[in-house]
C-alpha cells in the first residue's frame, strides 16, 4: 500500500504542471481497464460452457467460437482504418470508447440468452449472430481504448504509473469472473437445468458493472498526435510491417493455439474431473490477489529491470510451476485433498509475477509506436494493434476450433458430468495443466530479441524529440 501512496503523491505533485496527467485520468483509465476486461472475461471464460449447457455439442460449440473469431479477424482492419483516420475535435480514439460502452454491455448480456427453441440450427444461428455483434462492438471500443493508452503521455514514468493503476483495475476484473458466479451458483444454482438463468444473472451483473465503470473513460485525453496519418488501409498495414520491434512481440502470440485449449477446459476439469467447481472459483479469485498486490510494485521493478526481462522471468515461473504441478498432482491424484492443495499452491506461485509482467509487456508494445514514428513519421496505433490482434484471434480461433475435437478425442461427454471416464478426466487435466505451460514457454522466445528499451529506447526518444522541435521551428519561420 505504501508504494501506491508514493505513486499517488507523485501524480499529485505533477498535477501542478498543466502538461502532466491529472489523478482523475489515472483513475478513469483504471476503471476503463476494469470495464473492458470484466465484460471480456465473462464472455470468453464462460461462453463455451454455456453453449454445452444449452444442448450444443462439443464440435458445435467450438465451431461457433472459431467462426466468430474468423469474422473478428476480418472486421479488425476495417475498424482500425476508420479509427486511425478519423478527424475529430475529441480525438481519434475517444469517439469509439465511451459511447460504445453501453452497447457492449447489452451485447455481453445477450451472449448468454438461451433462445426458447428446441431447434438446434436456430440456437446456433442466434449464438453466431450475437457473438458477431459483440465482437464488432468490442473491436471498435476496446481497440480504441488500447490505442488511447499509447497517446495519453510521452513520459515513461507517467506511462508506468497509469499502466500500473490500470493493471490493478484489470486484476480486480480477473478475479470477479470467478467470485461473482460462485455467489450466484449458491443463490441460483448451477445445475444443468438452471444453466441459462445462472449465466444470465452473472452476465447482467458484469454488464452493469462494466458499463458503469466504462463511462468514466470520457475523462481520458490524447496528448500525442502523429506527424502525418496514413490515408489508406494498405498504407496503415505497411507501417505495421515496418515496425520490426512490434513484429517481434507479435510473433509471441503464435503459441495461443496451444494455450487456448487448456484455458477453455478449466470449467469442465474442475466440475467434472475434480468434482468441485468451487476450486476453479477459488483459483480465479486467489491467483488474482498476488498479481494484484505485486502490480503495485511495477514502478520499483521497471526502474531496475528491462521490461522484456520481467516478461521472460514471469513466463519461466508460470510455465515451470504448471509443469511441476502436473507431475506432482498426477502422482497423488487431482481429486484428492493433497492434490487439490498442490493445484492451489502451484497456481498461486505461477501467478505472483504476472502483475508486473502484464504492465512490462504493455510498455514494450507502446515503445514500438515511438520507434515507428521516428522511422516513418506516422504511428497508426489502431491498425498496428489490430494487426497484432488479428494473429492472436486467428490463432485463438484455431485453438477454439480444436477445443471440440480435443474433447471428443479424450471421450469427454458434457451430459455425463462427473460420470465421465477416467481417461476423459485425465485428458482434461493434461489439457488444463500442460497446454498453457507449453504455450507460455513458446511465447517467451521473441522477447529475447526485443531491443527497444534502456539506452536504445532513450536514443529513439531523443532523436524523435529533436526532430519534432526542428519541425516546429521551421513551421514558426514559415
Amino acid at each position: 500500500m505504501g508504494k501506491m501512496q508514493e505513486i499517488v503523491a507523485e501524480i499529485r505533485e505533477n498535477e501542478r504542471n498543466p502538461e502532466k496527467m491529472k489523478l482523475k485520468e489515472y483513475i478513469s483509465y483504471a476503471l476503463g481497464s476494469f470495464s473492458f476486461r470484466s465484460m471480456s472475461k465473462m464472455c470468453t471464460d464462460y461462453i463455451l460452457d454455456f453453449y454445452l449447457s444449452i444442448g450444443l455439442s462439443n464440435k458445435q460449440s467450438g465451431m461457433i467460437a472459431s467462426l466468430t473469431k474468423i469474422w473478428d479477424a476480418i472486421n479488425d482492419p476495417i475498424a482500425a482504418t476508420i479509427i486511425d483516420n478519423r478527424n475529430s475535435p475529441k480525438g481519434r480514439f475517444k469517439p469509439y470508447i465511451t459511447p460504445l460502452v453501453p452497447l457492449l454491455a447489452v451485447m455481453s448480456v445477450l451472449m448468454f440468452f438461451n433462445p426458447p427453441t428446441q431447434t438446434p440450427w436456430i440456437k446456433i444461428l442466434w449464438c453466431v449472430l450475437v457473438y458477431i455483434c459483440w465482437e464488432t462492438t468490442n473491436t471498435f471500443s476496446s481497440v480504441s481504448f488500447q490505442a488511447i493508452a499509447t497517446v495519453m503521455s510521452a513520459d515513461q514514468n507517467e506511462r508506468t504509473n497509469y499502466f500500473t493503476i490500470g493493471g490493478i483495475g484489470e486484476k480486480i476484473a480477473d478475479a470477479l469472473p470467478g467470485l461473482i458466479p460462485a455467489v450466484f451458483a449458491v443463490v441460483v444454482g448451477e445445475e444443468k437445468g438452471k444453466a441459462s438463468l445462472f449465466y444470465g444473472v452473472c452476465a447482467v451483473v458484469f454488464g452493469v458493472l462494466g458499463c458503469s465503470a466504462g463511462l468514466f473513460t470520457t475523462n481520458l485525453k490524447e496528448r500525442i498526435a502523429p506527424e502525418a496519418k496514413p490515408q489508406h488501409v494498405w498504407d496503415s498495414f505497411l507501417i505495421f510491417f515496418r515496425n520490426k520491434q512490434l513484429l517481434i512481440l507479435w510473433s509471441s502470440n503464435i503459441s495461443w493455439a496451444v494455450s487456448v485449449i487448456g484455458w477453455s477446459v478449466g470449467i469442465q476439469f474442475f466440475r467434472d474431473a475434480v468434482g468441485n467447481y468451487g476450486i476453479q472459483t477459488l483459483l480465479w479469485t486467489l491467483t488474482g490477489l498476488p498479481a494484484f498486490f505485486v502490480s503495485w510494485l511495477s514502478p520499483f521493478f521497471l526502474k531496475r529491470f528491462k521490461p522484456s526481462h520481467i516478461v521472460i522471468f514471469n513466463n519461466f515461473v508460470n510455465a515451470g510451476s504448471m509443469l511441476l504441478m502436473y507431475i506432482i498432482v498426477k502422482n497423488i491424484g487431482y481429486a484428492t485433498t493433497p492434490g487439490i492443495a498442490a493445484i492451489v499452491a502451484f497456481s498461486l506461485i505461477a501467478s505472483i509475477p504476472s502483475g508486473v509482467s502484464g504492465i512490462a509487456a504493455r510498455i514494450c508494445q507502446v515503445n514500438t509506436f515511438d520507434y515507428v514514428e521516428l522511422e516513418t513519421g506516422q504511428r497508426a496505433e489502431a491498425t498496428s494493434l489490430v494487426a497484432v490482434g488479428m494473429l492472436t484471434k486467428g490463432v485463438e480461433a484455431l485453438g477454439k476450433f480444436l477445443f471440440g475435437f480435443a474433447l471428443d478425442a479424450i471421450g469427454y461427454d458434457a451430459a455425463l458430468g462427473v460420470d465421465n471416464s477416467i481417461a476423459a478426466k485425465d485428458g482434461l487435466f493434461l489439457f488444463w495443466a500442460i497446454f498453457p505451460a507449453v504455450g507460455t514457454l513458446i511465447s517467451t522466445i521473441p522477447y529475447f530479441f526485443f531491443k527497444l528499451e534502456g539506452k536504445n529506447y532513450e536514443d529513439v526518444m531523443a532523436k524523435l524529440k529533436a526532430r519534432k522541435q526542428e519541425s516546429a521551428a521551421k513551421s514558426e519561420d514559415g
